[in-house]
């Protein structure tokens, strides 16, 4: 028998015999993501992989079923998905993959930080650029070339009210819910991952990476609190700050260590701690290289100036927290394979933000300034644009027919007070695109 599946907690398996086919039905199931094999499940608790619906068992004697992959998207699909991002001046795997241009100084940066994190050592990227000059596409940028590292990711967006530097705790709630592993399926991250070292017994790699919170909280869990879709969820919630140690505890039945803390004074250092615990824990759960944070719209977050004076104390104990890791280093038992970027505009240093940054950050901050792109930049980029249009589309036209669009957006572009600008580029671009094609 071999049934594809998928568990809603645990993600897609394999059936692979029934063992208990009167009342509840009870199968055994693989799960290849996690390297689990033939786990005990009921079989009302799975569904189809293609369909989400209930799952029924083929007749044992009836030839084994074919794996259900995920379908794949036609490329016409995929591109209109692109330029749905591009018009909404965000960017996809895809559209960071096949439309940078001028990339050479970024690339160079990121790979110096990341070279500088395998080593153990955190390191800190910040990117300035005016708006629409491809903030978010560098650090989607530096979210690929990580996931070309082992290194998993986690984007937090700085929304400068729920999300902030000034409530560091809070990166941590936002964090544990976005980390991505490189060549990970969808739904995955860190608590999954985290599932599987006690499904598995393999929770001592946590004490070996020096994960010792983790270590601490998850030993004296089994797995029949995975199993149990309602205590799971209180791990989750428990690691991911929104319900305290007791609370957790008193559903699971166990003791758990306090991951949160009251103090004021205490919560940026707590935050650097479980920041660096979340890294080493990637390290032994799939992303040998660490973990990679990108906090998007710093600028944003700076630019709130109704800020009270324990909030900016807050936000300045957390960049010196980080600073005192930073210079501690590996051989100061600070090892992680950790790195986090940031990117705002200029106008931000009317608010003090990159001055902030530099002065606490000091030597372990890298500071990239993204620089305009020139006119033939400007032309490949929109070659690229239309070529990515044209698969969209599925329009014959040769690149010698999109010549004339991209001139008038230029032109356009040199006649405007932003010049070469590639988002407002590639809108206007994409907006003649459609009239020609209309």
């Amino acid at each position: 028998m071999e049934i594809p599946a998928r568990h809603p907690k645990k993600g897609d398996c394999i059936i692979r015999e029934c063992t208990h086919p009167l009342g509840r039905v009870r199968v055994l199931v693989d799960y290849p993501n996690l390297g689990i094999s033939r786990r005990p499940e009921f079989l009302d608790e799975l569904v189809d992989r293609a369909t989400g619906q209930p799952i029924t068992l083929q007749s044992p004697s009836a030839a084994p079923a074919p794996l259900v992959e995920r379908p794949h998207l036609p490329d016409w699909q995929r591109a209109r998905q692109s330029l749905l991002a591009l018009r909404l001046g965000q960017s996809t795997a895809e559209t960071v993959r096949d439309l940078s241009v001028g990339l050479s100084e970024v690339d160079a940066a990121c790979r110096k930080v990341l070279d500088r994190a395998g080593s153990g050592q955190p390191s800190f990227l910040l990117f300035v650029s005016p708006y629409g000059m491809g903030k978010s596409h560098v650090l989607a940028r530096l979210r690929e070339l990580s996931h070309e590292r082992k290194m998993a990711t986690g984007t937090v967006v700085l929304d400068g009210v729920g999300t902030t530097l000034c409530r560091p705790l809070g990166l941590i709630s936002a964090l544990s819910h976005s980390i991505v592993y490189p060549e990970s399926s969808a739904g995955e991250g860190l608590p999954q991952r985290l599932a599987g070292l006690v499904r598995t017994g393999a929770v001592e790699k946590l004490r070996d990476a020096r994960a010792e919170m983790l270590h601490r909280t998850l030993m004296n869990l089994s797995s029949e609190h995975v199993d149990d879709p309602d205590q799971w969820e209180a791990v989750e919630d428990y690691l991911s700050l929104e319900v305290s140690a007791p609370q957790a505890g008193r559903v699971l039945g166990v003791r758990l260590p306090p991951l949160n803390t009251r103090s004021l004074c205490d919560r940026p250092g707590r935050t650097v701690d479980l920041l660096r615990e979340w890294a080493r824990a990637c390290t032994v759960t799939g992303a040998p290289g660490g973990l990679t944070m990108l906090l998007d719209e710093a600028d944003v977050d700076y630019g709130n100036r109704g800020r009270t004076s324990s909030e900016l104390r807050q936000r300045a104990g957390l960049l010196m927290a980080w600073r005192q890791m930073a210079d501690a280093g590996p051989q100061g038992g600070n090892y992680a394979r950790l790195v986090v970027a940031l990117a705002m505009t200029p106008e931000s240093d009317q608010d003090g933000a990159i001055e902030e940054l530099k002065a606490h950050l000091g030597p372990h901050l890298h500071v990239v300034v993204l620089r305009e792109l020139r006119d033939d930049e400007m032309r490949e980029l929109g070659s690229k644009v239309c070529n990515l249009y044209r698969a969209a589309y599925e329009l014959n036209e040769s690149i010698a027919a999109t010549d004339d669009p991209i001139t008038e957006c230029l032109v356009a572009q040199q006649r405007s007070t932003e010049q070469r600008n590639p988002r407002r580029f590639i809108r206007l671009l994409l907006e003649k695109l459609d009239v020609a094609h209309a």
